[in-house]
């Protein structure tokens, strides 16, 4: 009666034998799996790790952040050493290293790398780790296979500089400024006190304070309004009852101020995020629309604009000189924001300009010391100069990092031949019109014993692709009552570089044909050349200085340098080259 029950428990611990190793393989098998599922997940998190630290090592070496001397291969060794101080072996895998352009995709929100054949051109390094692991360690490789692993990250790591070149130097007169903004108001009378550029050299304004007071979101609208607004905005910012605040008041009365752009003022390399703490020169801005408001009103006007700055010079025992001054603006200052790279087409993105002045002086002339027979001497001298304008291209910039907090900057100075000579200058190019200027003395009796026409030729030589300038030490990181302004000079030979020729022609004597008294022009032009260099070191050169210029020189002012922009991105998406 038992048998069946005995036969069916004997059938159910043989189904269990077969069952339970079968079972417990399985269980073993996914236990190795899963351990070797782990095992897979951290070795590409580490893989991970590796190529961040190697990509942000190489990035700080790119064009944008490494300095004046980057190399690819710079880039590839710090990137290596990077990652094998983070475990990587070159016998496990392979590591490439790529330098290139993380932008927008496709004018999206998507970030993407972009190789580039030129480390000029880059502000990223993308490196990517490949290597071949087997599934399992405990399983048979000949059933489960390998697993092909791949992981990349890209870093960026760029200075993005705030420049101008419109003159904010410590050696700038308060006349002179202000006569620069009666020229725009109208007004022979304006003056500017000392204190209130003062303000105006030591104020910066910055960007988030700027878009609050007018109202727009980001840098782009910004750039839409018009100077009415910007000046309008900037009394505000810096206080309306300030010196600095009351001399943008003032300047808000000037006839075409309403037709500047913004964008003629500042403006921003394209793809550049502008952090809202950035800082612009008070100084700066306001040259910057003078001198565009100017070029609005010479334009309308079909004439130059007639500077009251009317100076009188003492040269005793040389000479006296009775001045005065028109301007023409041949293009106006603007602040510059940008990074430090080069474009597809070799040329550097962050690049601004001197302005472009030229200067037509009336200077009335008493030479002394010609000895008692003749009692006076004097010289109409048409001066016309053009200050010849320079480029500046923003080419190096080494990143603070670690417990340096200073950036070093780098740019290239390419200026244009400044020219002085005898003349007036084309209403339409500003360039020199070749003239004459006159010279007569008088003996005792007030009768003209001689006469001549006076020739003048003078230039300071430019330079052009010169080498990298520095300023260093710009800090990237400030206090709450903001950066120092960091103003450096390319002066070359400034005025003592002047090159004059000087010829007097068509000597009379007594109104007697031209005679060889070679003596008398050699002490004649040797007297005109004292009385140019003259002007041109205590007139010309401080007014062109006062718009940051001069006369073969040129004044460059930083006042911001981020490294905001600094980012590491895993698994970007990778563009081909040339898209």
């Amino acid at each position: 009666m038992n048998r069946p029950a005995t036969s069916n428990c004997r059938r159910q611990q043989g189904a269990l034998t077969v069952i339970t190793p079968l079972l417990l393989v399985i269980v073993v098998i996914l236990s190795v799996m899963a351990l070797d599922g782990a095992r897979l997940y951290m070795l590409r998190g580490e893989m991970q790790a590796q190529v961040n630290v190697a990509a942000q090592a190489g990035a700080a070496e790119a064009q944008s952040c490494g300095g004046q001397f980057v190399s690819t291969a710079v880039i590839q060794a710090r990137a290596l050493a990077a990652a094998q101080a983070q475990g990587f072996n070159a016998e496990d895998g392979t590591l490439e290293v790529q330098v290139g352009l993380i932008e927008d995709a496709d004018d999206s929100d998507v970030l993407s790398f972009r190789p580039v054949n030129v480390v000029q051109e880059s502000n990223a390094v993308l490196v990517t780790y490949t290597r071949s692991e087997p599934i399992s360690l405990l399983l048979p490789a000949s059933t489960f296979g390998t697993l092909d692993m791949s992981v990349n990250a890209a870093a960026r790591k760029q200075v993005v500089a705030t420049m101008s070149a419109a003159g904010s130097t410590a050696t700038v007169d308060s006349g002179i400024v202000g006569s620069l903004l009666g020229a725009v108001l109208g007004d022979d009378g304006y003056t500017l006190d000392p204190t209130s550029l003062d303000s105006l050299r030591n104020t910066t304004i910055k960007l988030g304070d700027l878009l609050t007071e007018v109202g727009v979101a980001d840098v782009a609208e910004l750039l839409d309004l018009d100077g009415a607004v910007l000046a309008s905005a900037l009394r505000d910012v810096a206080g309306a009852a300030s010196p600095a605040g009351e001399a943008l008041d003032d300047l808000l009365g000037a006839t075409g101020l309403d037709t500047v752009q913004v964008s003629e003022v500042l403006e921003v390399v394209e793809g550049t995020q502008v952090p809202t703490n950035s800082e612009f020169p008070l100084y700066d801005m306001l040259i910057s629309l003078v001198l565009n408001v100017a070029e609005t009103q010479q334009d309308s006007l079909g004439a130059f604009l007639e500077v009251p700055l009317d100076i009188d010079l003492d040269l005793s025992p040389v000479a006296n000189v009775q001045t005065s001054v028109e301007l023409n603006v041949g293009e106006a200052p603007r602040i510059k924001i940008g990074p430090v790279r080069q474009d597809v087409n070799g040329e550097w993105v962050t690049k601004f300009y001197a302005p472009d002045i030229s200067l037509l002086i009336d200077a009335e002339v008493e030479l002394l010391g010609l000895g008692a027979l003749l009692n006076l001497a004097t010289v109409d001298l048409p001066l016309a100069v053009n200050a010849g304008g320079a480029e500046i291209e923003f080419v190096s910039a080494d990143c603070a990092a670690g417990s340096n907090n200073n950036v070093e900057i780098g740019v290239n100075i390419n200026r244009s031949v400044a020219r002085l000579g005898t003349g007036t200058l084309d209403s339409d190019s500003g360039e020199i019109v070749p003239d004459q200027g006159s010279l007569q003395v008088l003996g005792l009796l007030g009768l003209r014993v001689l006469s001549a026409n006076v020739f003048i030729d003078g230039e300071v030589p430019g330079v052009s692709d010169r080498g990298v300038i520095i300023a260093e030490g710009y800090p990237l990181y400030c206090s709450d009552i903001g950066c120092t302004q960091q103003t450096f000079s390319d002066n070359g030979d400034g005025v003592t570089g002047l090159e004059l020729d000087i010829q007097l022609r068509d000597l009379n004597i007594l109104g007697i044909l031209p005679l060889d008294l070679t003596f008398l022009t050699n002490l004649l032009e040797d007297l005109l050349s004292t009385v140019v260099e003259a002007l041109a070191g205590s007139l010309i050169n401080p007014l062109l200085e006062a718009l940051g210029i001069g006369l073969g020189g040129v004044t460059i002012t930083v006042t911001g340098a981020s490294q905001n922009s600094s980012q590491v991105l895993e698994n970007i998406v990778v563009m081909q080259p040339g898209n």
